[in-house]
């Protein structure tokens, strides 16, 4: 298996990463075995959609991702791929690190661990590596390799543990996005919800509140429930939610403070349940259909 990294840089964004053939070996079958790690650790599956975080034992995955890097092409081309320059600062630009092959079935595989500078080992400095019962300083740039995959590629079928992670390596845009300043406008002006002061709503809202109106937009829970409705859901709950009557509609009025606004915008997007055993009410961050 070849070594490439996936890099920041638009013009080049994968580098082969050249390796002696005795290294190339070993690196090959420590990637493999972090792949059989992954499996086995992680052998149930979900559909990635944004409002689930996966527990011990799943894994989450988006099917038909698009493989706009181009990373397949790399691993079945590892010849056309330019070599990365024995240069710190060229390291500095890489997200990530891949190996690939082809199975048995024919379906390409690239196994993907995270990267960034501080596994970068370089000269500059005063680093010592410890070599035949010695320490020695180190004159030439080197890289560590994480102990375990961030994602796997398998045909288009992308496989990942942690959203977060995954998004400082590829672009998940087209799968998952927060809401942009205009979507957070029209959030403001959807029937059934009053804003009285749209600016400061948009100057509110953090990555947590254009997750969540991004969440309740897909569900369309505004669309299918009437505010007052909501409205007397929440009380079961103990949360109070103000409506105003809007052009002869009644309709939720989004409060102006950023806790109040995560408490309504958590009910919306109906992260509270009463259980169903001893009826108590709870509140989650991640949930799942069944």
């Amino acid at each position: 298996m070849n070594l490439f990294a996936l890099t920041q840089g638009p013009a080049r964004r994968i580098l082969r990463i050249p390796l002696s053939r005795a290294i190339q070996v070993q690196v090959g079958a420590l990637f493999r075995q972090q792949e059989a790690d992954f499996v086995t650790s992680a052998e149930e599956e979900h559909a990635f959609d944004g409002s689930y975080t996966p527990d011990l034992g799943e894994s989450l995955v988006i099917a038909g991702y698009d493989d706009v890097d181009n990373i397949h092409h790399a691993i079945e081309h590892p010849l056309g791929i330019p070599e990365i320059p024995p240069d710190p600062a060229a390291f500095e630009t890489v997200k990530a690190l891949f190996v690939g092959y082809r199975s048995d079935g024919g379906e390409p595989s690239a196994l993907i661990q995270g990267f960034n500078r501080r596994r970068i080992i370089s000269p500059t400095g005063f680093t010592l590596l410890h070599s035949a019962d010695t320490y020695r300083m180190v004159d030439s740039v080197g890289l560590t390799l994480d102990n375990r995959l961030a994602a796997m590629l398998v045909g288009t079928n992308l496989r990942f543990l942690s959203f977060h992670v995954v998004r400082q390596i590829l672009d998940l845009s087209a799968y998952f996005a927060e809401a942009t300043v205009p979507e957070l406008r029209a959030f403001a002006r959807t029937a059934g919800i009053h804003v009285a002061n749209e600016e400061a709503f948009v100057a509110l809202a953090d990555t947590w509140v254009r997750k969540k109106v991004t969440l309740i937009g897909r569900n369309r829970i505004l669309d299918t429930v009437s505010s007052a409705a909501i409205r007397d859901a929440a009380l079961a709950f103990g949360i109070e939610i103000e409506t105003v009557q809007v052009n002869g509609r009644e309709a939720i009025s989004l409060p102006g403070a950023k806790a109040d606004l995560k408490m309504l915008l958590k009910f919306l997007d109906e992260d509270y349940y009463r259980s169903p055993i001893q009826g108590r009410n709870y509140v989650t961050n991640s949930k799942r259909p069944i």
